[in-house]
């Protein structure tokens, strides 16, 4: 698969050139994708062309966000009238060149992010403004949690979260990330699916933080729909998956259950990097009762300094009827991939069931 940040190819940057042009006569198309494609282009990540793109856009665009502001307004007006949907990632850019060029113009800056978070979302670069303007940007994120747009009411919260991933960290949201509680009351229960999504992320941040925070917030919440219960069951990933009692409480999760029988066995003790590791659970009910199980696997990957690092993944959840018996066999792979380096050594597999971990085994992991 194509690294994501090839989607600025050379083609997408002459295209937006001549959008540009349209806007601003002065751009021309092939010169400002000259400027766009200037040495290092190639060994830049995508961070950094999204920099690049901002940063030339500025040079053409000269002053401050005032003037910038109705150029960027008119480019997403071209650009939806050609049929380029909303919510669309690679032109994240026109957030920077507010974040760039306008920290010293906090209401104009907000009314741009406003407009453009629905085109491109802003969660990232209204980062900046709390680092600077923190009093003021908590205010409007509130305001912005009652906004008629779903795009920027979901701002207010994703843009909010105490650990958004890339995003720069704020350490008074870390300290405090309750903060933001009058966020999250006013949107857990929005209409749009986009918002409660974000919502039960930015939940999740927080239970890493304080855990007893989300618990409490959770525990009055539950009942009022389906779709909401599994919104907050999700807010609660993490604390589920480490076993927390009164979170698998919720759920009707009974963390004293064991299994009347528990077979559990890996297909090879060796692989290769690139190859799966495969295992087969039997799992038995005692022969009275029904019992709802979550079922998970822990792997145990080797790290660089020879310590481990532990992930939890879902198998799902069942109702056990009086001695059944059910069967599962499970494949993970070891494939390459961007977000994990694979160490070559032992590594471990267990199975948890109703948060309580049985039955650890360990393979041995070779290159490839």
């Amino acid at each position: 698969m194509e690294p994501l940040k090839e989607m600025y190819s050379r083609e997408w940057v002459l295209s937006l050139g001549n959008y540009l042009n349209k806007v601003d006569s002065n751009i021309k198309p092939s010169e400002f994708q000259k400027q766009v494609f200037t040495s290092p282009w190639k060994e830049m990540e995508l961070k950094e062309r999204i920099n690049r793109l901002a940063d030339v856009l500025i040079q053409n665009w000269q002053g401050p966000i005032a003037d910038i502001y109705p150029k960027i307004i008119e480019l997403m007006r071209l650009l939806r009238n050609q049929g380029i949907s909303d919510f669309n990632f690679p032109y994240i850019f026109l957030n920077d060149i507010v974040t760039k060029s306008g920290l010293s113009d906090f209401k104009t800056s907000m009314m741009a992010f406003e407009k453009i978070t629905v085109f491109s979302s802003a969660e990232f670069a209204i980062r900046f403004f709390y680092k600077h303007h923190f009093d003021k940007t908590l205010k409007q994120m509130f305001l912005w949690s009652k906004h008629k747009e779903p795009m920027v009411r979901r701002l207010a919260s994703e843009g909010s979260r105490p650990m958004l991933p890339w995003g720069i960290g704020i350490p008074e949201i870390k300290k405090n990330p309750e903060i933001h509680l009058s966020i999250l009351e006013n949107l857990w229960d929005d209409q749009d699916e986009i918002v409660r999504r974000s919502v039960a992320n930015h939940l999740n941040d927080i239970s890493k933080l304080n855990p007893e925070f989300v618990l409490g917030f959770c525990e009055s919440k539950f009942g009022k729909s389906t779709e909401l219960d599994k919104n907050l069951k999700h807010s609660l990933r993490t604390l589920l998956k480490k076993g927390n009692t009164k979170a698998l409480a919720f759920f009707s999760y009974d963390t004293k259950w064991k299994p009347h029988q528990l077979k559990f066995s890996l297909s090879k003790k060796e692989i290769k990097i690139g190859n799966p590791i495969e295992f087969k659970i039997n799992l038995t009910q005692n022969s009275k009762d029904k019992t709802k199980v979550r079922l998970e696997y822990k792997i145990g990957f080797r790290l660089s300094n020879g310590n481990y690092g532990y992930k939890v993944f879902q198998l799902g959840e069942r109702i056990l009827l009086p001695s059944e018996t059910i069967e599962i066999t499970k494949k993970h792979s070891f494939a390459p991939i961007t977000t994990r380096v694979y160490y070559p050594g032992t590594q471990t597999v267990s199975i948890l069931i109703n948060g309580n971990e049985y039955n650890m085994q360990k393979f041995e992991l070779k290159r490839g």
